[in-house]
């Protein structure tokens, strides 16, 4: 019980965020009828930081509660929103987070192999950097040893480079590995949660109000800056803390 419990809470505190972000507030767009809330927000962190189970039931229980009558959805509003013209904004939040979760998971399945197969070679290169360092350590003993001032200072500065550059070495690599996550998962909430989802609401949208696709596309741009943001802030969460 407590492992089913602690496998599907997330998925619940999910669904509860995406309830709170609706109340947080939203921004009217000119030409759309479909604001600007912190939904996209909530489902990018959870399509990037969850299973791909936990992030869909997240949503499927969010979409759930609001056709059971319950205003979840932007401007308090409940089953009727699933009927009008931002029902493919809602209803596409399903595919998107699947989408946004499985590529998640490709990322962190890639990750594994290659820190599974370069292993080895990063602890043989470790070890290298640390025979090195100590290489140049026992030199600066020796050198220390000598009663020569040349031979201390020559040794001084043979220990403090290869400390410095040890540690720049290390700080390059660990900065190069999470610049490659963090392109990995805004790549995977871009895919999912803005060109799938964009394209399941405007489709939708357009089909209830009898408006030209260009014309809706032309005015939900707007939606466009604010969301890749959002795919930023939880592309940095999920390269930063997910393992």
């Amino acid at each position: 019980m407590r492992t089913f419990v602690l496998q599907w809470a997330p998925a619940v505190v999910a669904a509860g965020l995406l309830w709170a972000a609706t109340a947080a507030g939203r921004i009217p767009i000119p030409g759309t009828p479909v604001p600007i809330t912190l939904q996209t927000l909530v489902v990018m962190m959870a399509g990037v930081v969850l299973s791909r189970r936990q992030a869909v039931a997240a949503v499927v229980m969010y979409v759930a509660m609001g056709a059971c009558g319950l205003p979840v959805f932007a401007g308090g509003a409940s089953t009727l929103a699933l009927v009008g013209p931002s029902t493919g904004f809602i209803l596409g939040f399903v595919p998107a987070i699947a989408v946004t979760a499985t590529l998640a998971a490709s990322v962190q399945r890639v990750g594994e192999r290659w820190g599974m197969r370069h292993g080895s070679s990063g602890v043989h290169a470790v070890a290298d950097d640390v025979t090195t360092h100590a290489s140049y350590r026992s030199i600066a003993d020796r050198n220390h040893m000598d009663t020569s001032c040349a031979h201390a200072c020559r040794a001084a500065i043979a220990d403090f480079s290869a400390d410095l550059w040890y540690g720049y070495a290390r700080a390059w690599r660990a900065t190069m590995r999470w610049a490659l996550r963090f392109a990995a998962y805004w790549t995977a909430a871009v895919i999912g949660c803005i060109v799938l989802h964009y394209a399941c609401g405007l489709l939708v949208q357009t089909a209830v109000t009898g408006v030209p696709l260009r014309l809706i596309a032309s005015a939900s741009a707007g939606f466009l800056p604010g969301d890749l943001c959002k795919a930023a802030l939880a592309a940095t969460v999920a390269a930063t803390f997910r393992r």
